[in-house]
């Protein structure tokens, strides 16, 4: 019986969200995506806080997560452009994910099988060099699908890989069909699934939440804040920001929200209006969801949530695996027995 240790790994741009099975337990796992170069610190207590969160990619220590924010001086998300799958920062951010994984005593790190992600307009002509590059690092066999896909396949599969037929089928026989929007922070993903057939024409990718952070940032640095993009990331969410004590932008919060959301809602109508009223769902994923969902469903009732939508990506690459995986043990058990 196969009983591969499996990951989803979704490289965030402004997290990393990572969901493990092994030996019938799952792990959960996220931390922020930043990273910056290590430095010495003299307080024992704090170095070793830092270690856990310190790795060497190419004879260099970074640090990442919260001690890159705090002790490096990471002064925004890692990552925002196309092409940083090359670079060390998300090598560091994958040998982060496993290194924090070890710690939480997964078994069977030394050849899981991993699931990783890219941008649904990305996603053809990085797909080889994604797998490529993580598997260098996490020395076991890697399988990259789209970010979108991987919202969809959380909808799609129980918490074993099995399919959930309620979401496949209508009770009269009828193969449903699915639109996803992943609203991320790098990249607004969009996936439609016509009779669970994935249609080319309609994945593409829009700008995503880094584009209220970076509206927001403007806003207050006029208006005299000093302020970082990390400081801007949580003050989307908290609607407050500390200068010289906590003060209420919610103001500012829902200009910078606003203009994104157009941005996203008019991409949304391009691509999918036309479909829309035809679909069983338009499923919503991503740190975005909720800020989208009331603007979505204004214009199309069935627009609704995937569960958990921060961890949706992670949690489809995860089923996704134990499915290959459940597969492979149900072809290994009807093998003939050699004598």
């Amino acid at each position: 019986m196969n009983q591969r240790t499996v990951i989803g790994l979704d490289i965030g741009r402004s997290a990393v969200k990572a969901v493990a099975y092994a030996e019938g337990k799952k792990y959960p796992l996220s931390f922020a995506s930043a990273v910056s170069l290590a430095i010495p610190i003299t307080l024992e207590q704090a170095a070793v806080a830092a270690e856990l969160e310190t790795v060497t990619v190419n004879g260099k220590d970074y640090f990442t997560g919260e001690t890159a924010r705090l002790q490096g001086g990471a002064t925004m998300s890692a990552g925002l452009s196309d092409d940083w799958i090359r670079g060390d920062e998300y090598k560091a951010l994958v040998m982060s994910a496993m290194k924090r994984l070890g710690v939480l005593c997964v078994p069977g790190l030394a050849d899981p099988y991993v699931v990783v992600g890219t941008p649904a307009a990305l996603f053809a002509h990085q797909r080889e060099e994604l797998e490529k590059v993580t598997q260098s690092i996490v020395k076991g066999e890697v399988k990259a699908l789209s970010q979108p896909l991987g919202a969809y396949l959380s909808f799609l599969l129980d918490a074993d890989g099995l399919p959930l037929k309620d979401n496949i089928r209508s009770a009269n026989g009828r193969t449903k069909s699915w639109a996803v929007i992943d609203v991320g922070h790098f990249t607004t993903d969009f996936l439609l699934m016509r009779e669970n057939t994935y249609i080319e024409s309609k994945a593409a990718s829009c700008e995503g939440m880094n584009v209220a952070t970076d509206h927001l940032m403007k806003t207050l640095t006029g208006k005299g804040y000093k302020v970082s993009l990390l400081d801007c990331e949580q003050a989307l969410q908290t609607r407050t920001i500390f200068h010289f004590g906590e003060k209420d932008i919610s103001a500012e919060v829902e200009a910078a929200l606003s203009h994104v959301a157009a941005r996203i809602t008019a991409k949304a109508t391009a691509l999918l209006a036309s479909d829309a009223a035809s679909l069983d769902g338009i499923l919503l994923a991503g740190g975005g969801a909720m800020i989208m969902k009331d603007r979505l469903h204004a214009d199309w009732q069935n627009v609704k949530m995937v569960e958990r939508p921060r961890m949706a990506v992670a949690e489809g690459y995860c089923r996704y695996g134990k499915s290959v995986q459940l597969k492979r043990s149900m072809a290994e058990s009807k093998e003939p027995a050699h004598v």
